[in-house]
């Protein structure tokens, strides 16, 4: 593959990534990242000395966990515990609810792995492939799932809850430091001895304080949980969930307005408005016959008008169908409608290489949402002549839902918070949290 292409691959699926914002922890990480950059800066600029050491720490070190934690927990349960069992963790489990994903029709177009898959469901588990358990395979992909996602949440959300104390913990570490030093000036006397006693008082008080996980997740069922389950993003907003009220509770006095700002903002622009911006951007370009709704590898694609063309019978065939998800899987996977779809993230399938090799039954497919696509890519294909303009706007509209964001985080969150620190403290831009523990400190060696 030459250099260009490599390049015009790379910007595609990075734009594909950043696009996602229905289930994708990908336009959150980078919201997140390259805001909490502007917002450490700011704070560097603006802020008291402290202010950068515990964003650095906390910020990235939350964006980390976000991008490595639920993701590898994941990936660790994957490689060891669906092994043991003899499962395949690339089954999803709704595709087991016979009443709501039509088991039998998946069943039946099962290919090859997929098929010995679903016809040894009813069996019993086998633990290392030698002890009888007493569930069924099906049951068991169920309770692993489930197990898995409270698992890597709860993994990481108490990682979180370290990180945050390791925070408080630097400073609080530094302020000694600087006490100690001051100590040593002075002279060995009783008025020492007695600061002495209190600043040990201080640093018990500080550290007998318990971080308590009080949650909703043993109500994680039914199918509210599933829709958390499996979607990344919305099992990410747990873990928002989780810090935020981790922060407000571990927050210092003088420090939880700021923290309740930053909050509503991260909550507000990563989560709730996302979309609706997306969907705006959609609108105008709809009002402007400039159609973006497609995943950019499908807008982008270099044989998007050949594949539009031989897609024509096909998607008129689907629309037409008495029973939609039965065509789909009845569909010749080599087709161009497969590939469109499948590059849309609209269908699930099996690879060979670069090449389809079937449409998978492992995962479920929601009829709607391919209803949608196809009259999406009508739109699109009506609109061929523009496809320049329609690329162009795609890529504003996707770097602009994400600067939207970044600005609002990174520089507008903060520069509110330093302006309510200054007003509500005479013009100091220092954390009011730490000046007074700082007084405290100096006070007890008065």
């Amino acid at each position: 593959m030459a250099i260009p292409s490599i390049i015009t691959s790379g910007f595609v699926k990075t734009l594909s990534g950043l696009g996602n914002n229905s289930d994708s922890i990908i336009p959150l990480v980078a919201k997140d990242v390259i805001s909490d950059c502007a917002l450490v800066h700011t704070y560097k600029k603006e802020g008291g000395k402290d202010d950068v050491r515990e964003k650095a720490i906390e910020e990235f070190g939350t964006g980390a966990l976000w991008l490595f934690g639920i993701p590898s927990f994941r990936f660790l349960i994957d490689k060891t515990i669906y092994p043991m069992l003899g499962l395949k963790p690339e089954l999803d489990p709704r595709v087991l609810n016979n009443k709501n994903k039509r088991f039998d029709l998946l069943h039946s177009f099962a290919k090859e792995d997929e098929k010995k898959v679903f016809d040894a469901l009813g069996e019993k588990t086998k633990l290392f492939n030698k002890i009888n358990l007493p569930f069924t395979n099906k049951q068991m992909y169920k309770g692993v799932y489930a197990a898995k996602f409270l698992a890597s949440t709860l993994l990481c959300a108490f990682a979180l809850t370290k990180l945050i104390k390791y925070k408080q913990k630097t400073t609080d570490e530094r302020i000694k430091k600087d006490i100690d030093i001051k100590r040593k000036k002075l002279e060995k006397n009783q008025i020492f001895s007695g600061s002495q006693n209190i600043y040990k008082n201080f640093q018990d008080k500080a550290s007998n304080r318990n971080i308590s996980f009080k949650g909703g997740m043993a109500a994680a069922v039914g199918d509210f949980a599933q829709d958390f389950m499996f979607n990344p993003l919305k099992n990410t907003s747990i873990l928002d969930g989780f810090i935020a009220g981790t922060r407000l509770k571990e927050g210092r006095k003088g420090e939880r307005a700021e923290i309740g700002v930053k909050e509503i903002f991260q909550a507000v622009f990563i989560y709730l408005l996302a979309q609706p911006i997306q969907m705006a951007f959609e609108f105008i370009g709809k009002k402007a016959g400039l159609p973006i709704e497609l995943d950019p590898k499908v807008i982008f694609d270099p044989k998007l008008q050949e594949k539009l063309l031989a897609s024509v019978n096909d998607i008129k065939a689907l629309k037409d169908s008495n029973d939609m998800l039965k065509s789909i899987y009845n569909l010749n996977p080599k087709s161009s409608l497969v590939e469109i779809l499948a590059n849309n993230g609209t269908i699930p399938v099996v690879k060979d290489k670069k090449s389809i090799k079937a449409i998978s039954t492992f995962k479920p497919i929601d009829e709607n949402e391919v209803k949608k696509a196809l009259s999406n890519i009508e739109s699109l294909s009506s609109a061929m002549s523009s496809i320049k303009k329609i690329k162009a706007f795609k890529t504003f509209a996707v770097l602009g839902n994400v600067a939207i964001a970044i600005c609002a985080m990174g520089i507008l969150q903060p520069k509110i918070n330093i302006w309510l620190r200054k007003t509500l403290n005479h013009g100091d831009n220092r954390n009011p949290a730490i000046v007074q523990k700082e007084k405290e400190m100096e006070k007890a060696l008065a």
